[in-house]
């Protein structure tokens, strides 16, 4: 419950952060409101659109919103309650009729008209992820670069252990590999319709991961602010290295992609550990161990 309401109360500069139809609604639904625009039909959507609006701004509100879309969705997806589309365009089209009897003229309605569409245009979409499709396809691309070449080094990929921009991508490019664990480990809402869930050895070892490619080495602390679905481990803790390794092989991975961030004296550690040589692929460092199936 705590976690969800610190989604709420942040939701709302996340959800405006790429895009300002947010915004551009809130200033739609005052002039109507200011103005008095609409028939009665109308008015009734943007009563309906107003009180959406700050259900899903206020934080209170806005988590039992997110309690009845069953717990598993991101703030943003509480907009769905909202017809902004539907509000913006009535809206938008009453405010522009009350703008085109203030102009003087064709041209005034003209320009009048060509800045509310330059308005709408530049406020991009509601919600719109920090992430773009091209980068989605360069992702994509590197790891199809990176698990052909780990392929080829190995004989064939089995069990799959690696940063979480090669684990997005390695099940949708190769249907024969297995994962560790896949994209639910830190995308929540994919948990849905899932009764299965993780252990705490592979939530360990995928904060292990995240954290390892942001320090560069073995041993590293585990801070508070971890994004990880379920139980995180003990924040001010240090999850070491070796022991994730070993705890990974003991689960059943037979290659592992490290950080290319990992420090000389971290891989001569692994491959004393492990008699096992770190092969560079790409930016990551391949351990490849014998196939246990």
């Amino acid at each position: 419950m705590l976690e969800l309401l610190r989604n709420a109360w942040k939701g709302w500069l996340d959800v405006t952060d790429a895009g300002k139809l947010g915004a551009l609604l809130l200033l739609v639904l005052m002039l109507v409101w200011l103005w008095k625009l609409g028939s009665e039909k109308q008015k009734d959507l943007f009563r309906y659109g107003a009180v959406m609006t700050a259900v899903c701004i206020c934080p209170v509100s806005a988590v039992f919103l997110m309690l009845y879309q069953t717990k598993f969705y991101d703030y943003e997806w509480i907009w769905t309650a909202v017809p902004v589309t539907a509000v913006l365009a009535c809206g938008g089209i009453l405010v522009l009729e009350r703008l085109w009897e203030k102009a003087d003229g064709k041209v005034a309605r003209i320009v009048v008209t060509g800045m509310a569409l330059a308005v709408l245009l530049l406020c991009g979409k509601l919600g719109n992820p920090k992430w773009t499709v091209q980068d989605v396809s360069t992702q994509r691309e590197e790891a199809a670069g990176v698990l052909k070449q780990v392929g080829e080094a190995t004989g064939g990929i089995g069990c799959l252990w690696a940063p979480k921009e090669v684990m997005a991508q390695a099940r949708s490019l190769d249907g024969s590999i297995r994962l560790l664990y896949g994209r639910n480990m830190w995308q929540e809402h994919l948990n849905a319709f899932s009764y299965d869930g993780y252990s705490q050895d592979q939530r360990d070892l995928y904060a292990w991961m995240s954290l390892a490619g942001a320090y560069g080495t073995l041993n590293v602390p585990v801070p508070a602010d971890l994004d990880v679905v379920g139980e995180a481990p003990e924040a001010g803790g240090t999850l070491e290295g070796i022991a994730c390794i070993q705890k990974a092989l003991d689960l059943g991975v037979d290659q592992i992609l490290l950080p290319g961030i990992l420090t000389e004296d971290s891989l001569a550690e692994v491959e004393s550990a492990f008699s096992v040589v770190p092969q560079k692929i790409g930016r990551y460092w391949l351990l490849s161990f014998e196939r246990k199936d």
